[in-house]
C-alpha cells in the first residue's frame, strides 16, 4: 500500500484540494481527502457523486475530528475499480484497506448519503466491527421491485455498464442539460459551482460507468437481511420531506423493520439535504460524535 501527494488528475479548482491524497490499495488508486485531528469521522457520498458532496461540511467537522472523505470506487477521481468489484460488501472491504493505509484511529461515526447511507450501514454491520454510530441522509434502503431484481436487472445491467452506453451518457453529461435535469429532480437547491462539479464528473465515461455499475450491483434485500434484528447499531436517519428519489413512507417502513431503535429526523428538503443544509448537517454529525464519545466515558 502506498500513498502520495495530491492526485495529478484532480482539477486545480476542486474544493479542499489541499487535503487530497492519492493512496493505492490492491490496485485501487483512491482519491481521498483527510482533514482535522481527533476521533475519526468517515463520510461516504451517494451514487454518481464524489467527495465534493461534503465540501461545505468539511471545515466544521475538521474542528472536532479527523475527517476522511473518499471518492468511492468507480466514482470521481478514484480509479482501478472493476465492474464486479462495485458491490456493497466488496466496497466495504476496500474501505477497510484504505483506513489501514491511512493509519488513523478507529471510525467513531460513519455518515452516508443515499447509496452511501446503505454502504455505511453495510460497513458498520461487518462481523467483529467495533461499535460505530451511523448517520444516513436519505439512505437508499428501499429495494427496487422484485420484478426488477429477478427479471430485469440481469438484462439491463450489461447494457447500462457497457462502454458504448456510458460513453454516450458522458457525452450527454458534458452538455450539462442531463446533469441539470438530474439535480433538479432532487428537489434541492444546488448552487452553480456545485452543478459545474457534477457536470465535470458526468463528462467522464469512467465515472458514468462506475455510477451505473454501483447502481446495478446494489443488493438491498441482502443488506437488509444482514441488518435485520441488530440491536447494537446506533443509527440516525435524516429523511427529506420532498425527496422523491428515496420516498419517505417506504423508507420509514424499512427502518422500522430493520432498525427499530433508530432515531429518525424529518427535515424539509429534497434528496441532497446535506448539500442544501450543510451547517445543520455538520451540527448533527458533531452531536452524534459527542454522544458516542460520552458513551465511552460511562
Amino acid at each position: 500500500m502506498t500513498h502520495s501527494a495530491i492526485p495529478t488528475r484532480l482539477p486545480r479548482d476542486w474544493p479542499h484540494r489541499e487535503f487530497s491524497l492519492s493512496i493505492n490499495t490492491d490496485g485501487l488508486e483512491w482519491h481521498v481527502q483527510v482533514a482535522g485531528q481527533g476521533p475519526t469521522i468517515l463520510l461516504l457520498h451517494g451514487t454518481g457523486s464524489s467527495a465534493h458532496s461534503w465540501a461545505d461540511l468539511l471545515p466544521a467537522l475538521a474542528e472536532v475530528a479527523t475527517v476522511v472523505v473518499p471518492d468511492l470506487p468507480g466514482h470521481g477521481f478514484t480509479t482501478g475499480a472493476t465492474q464486479d468489484s462495485l458491490t456493497l460488501p466488496r466496497i466495504a472491504a476496500d474501505i477497510d484497506k484504505l483506513l489501514v493505509a491511512l493509519r488513523l484511529p478507529p471510525v467513531r461515526v460513519i455518515v452516508g448519503h443515499s447509496s452511501g447511507g446503505a454502504l455505511a450501514v453495510r460497513w458498520a454491520c461487518a462481523a467483529g466491527r467495533p461499535p460505530c454510530a451511523v448517520v444516513g441522509f436519505n439512505p437508499s434502503l428501499v429495494p427496487p421491485p422484485a420484478l426488477y431484481t429477478v427479471l430485469l436487472s440481469p438484462v439491463l445491467t450489461p447494457i447500462a455498464t457497457s462502454s458504448i452506453v456510458t460513453s454516450w451518457l458522458a457525452a450527454l453529461g458534458s452538455r450539462g442539460r442531463m446533469v441539470d435535469g438530474l439535480l433538479d429532480s432532487t428537489r434541492s437547491v444546488v448552487p452553480p459551482a456545485q452543478r459545474a462539479r457534477y457536470a465535470r464528473l458526468f463528462s467522464d465515461a469512467a465515472h458514468v460507468r462506475g455510477t451505473m455499475g454501483f447502481m446495478a450491483a446494489a443488493d438491498l434485500p441482502a443488506l437488509l437481511e444482514v441488518t435485520r434484528g441488530r440491536q447494537d447499531l446506533q443509527s440516525t436517519f435524516v429523511l427529506g420531506t420532498q425527496d422523491y428519489w428515496v420516498p419517505e413512507q417506504p423508507l420509514r417502513r424499512i427502518i422500522a423493520g430493520s432498525f427499530p431503535d433508530a432515531k429518525i429526523l424529518r427535515w424539509d428538503g429534497g434528496h441532497l439535504l446535506h448539500e442544501a443544509q450543510p451547517e445543520r448537517a455538520a451540527l448533527l454529525i458533531r452531536d452524534v460524535l459527542s454522544a458516542a464519545l460520552s458513551e465511552d466515558e460511562r
